[in-house]
């Protein structure tokens, strides 16, 4: 059987293929392929160096520019070769003003029938990360940040060249973000959105509301509500619920995220609130009887993973007592 020779667009779309692959990382095997395919004929590695030099001058592009690409464009006449096209561009680059250089990408997208606005836009590296109720986790993702997961939490990553993007689905994590001018971090969580460019700071979103806490640099956290936003500075805090975003309120900064310590710090919180919280991290064994003893105030510092040692304590805070029944502790009216 007679081998057909592929036509210089077969290439150049294998070509773009590959780069797309390759932009979203390949196994070693796929390496591998990618090499021998090169070197299978000297017309690939032609192909696939003017299609790298171009996609690097359309990442340099403005973002209105790239944003263009993603409109539909008038069909290209054919069938003239896509590499003396990309050739023609990158000759004419230095002479072409940048609007006549964007109209000429504009032209190679249709040719290519390659979506490079998706290409460009889409992340590079995306990824989740959950932890199981009382379980742990720290992430160090390819920027160099690092995430620390509570228990019961979940983020979702995703890394694009002008941003990073955090999405907090639940529980609580304390961020610690490499600096990156041109690549701001964001964090999203329910109706608030914390942006930074390289400090360290919790968010915690468990029910509908989020809190935002700074322990080092600064961050500027908005809500869905249309108010102004605000930038919290280290030792600030903030929560953000449906309706808007509450005042500012101050913690310590050392404090910021002791729960990485496996503690749980109450100020001001009510019993239902810290009973709550135990269960995050596991079957406390403590059962609140009185609905009426629900709203009892209480500040302090306790072990995650030792709630008995936090219901021995209640009784010298709170007008309560504790029954053992069945296994469980009972907390009721004194």
């Amino acid at each position: 059987m007679t081998q057909t020779t592929p036509t210089a667009d077969e290439i150049d779309f294998q070509a773009a293929q590959w780069l797309l692959r390759h932009d979203d990382g390949l196994a070693a095997h796929e390496l591998a392929a990618l090499r021998q395919w090169l070197q299978a004929d000297a017309r690939h590695q032609q192909a696939w160096d003017a299609l790298v030099r171009t996609d690097a001058l359309l990442a340099g592009l403005p973002a209105q520019r790239v944003a263009a690409f993603s409109q539909p464009a008038r069909p290209a006449p054919a069938p003239a070769s896509l590499l003396r096209r990309l050739t023609g561009l990158r000759l004419a680059a230095s002479s072409l003003p940048r609007g006549a250089l964007a109209g000429g990408c504009l032209l190679l997208c249709g040719l290519l029938a390659w979506p490079l606005a998706g290409h460009l836009q889409r992340p590079g590296f995306q990824h989740d990360y959950s932890t199981a109720r009382g379980q742990f986790a720290t992430q160090i993702l390819p920027d160099g940040s690092r995430i620390e997961l509570d228990s019961g939490s979940a983020v979702d990553v995703a890394l694009y060249r002008d941003r990073r993007s955090v999405r907090l689905l639940r529980g609580q994590a304390m961020f610690h973000v490499h600096a990156d001018a041109a690549r701001p971090f964001q964090v999203l969580a329910g109706t608030a959105t914390a942006t930074v460019l390289g400090t360290h700071f919790s968010v915690r979103h468990v029910g509908a509301d989020t809190q935002v806490s700074v322990a080092q640099g600064s961050v500027r956290v908005e809500g869905d509500s249309g108010a102004p936003a605000a930038v919290l500075q280290a030792g600030d805090t903030v929560t953000v619920t449906p309706q808007g975003m509450k005042a500012l309120a101050r913690v310590s900064a050392q404090a910021v995220g002791n729960w990485r310590t496996g503690r749980l710090d109450f100020e001001d919180a009510t019993l239902a609130e810290a009973l709550a919280e135990f269960e995050r991290y596991g079957d406390s064994g403590l059962v609140l009887d009185d609905p009426a003893l629900a709203d009892l105030r209480l500040n302090g510092s306790f072990d995650a993973l030792q709630p008995a040692q936090f219901a021995a304590a209640l009784p010298l805070a709170l007008p309560v007592r504790l029954r053992r029944d069945g296994g469980k502790l009972h907390i009721v009216a004194r």
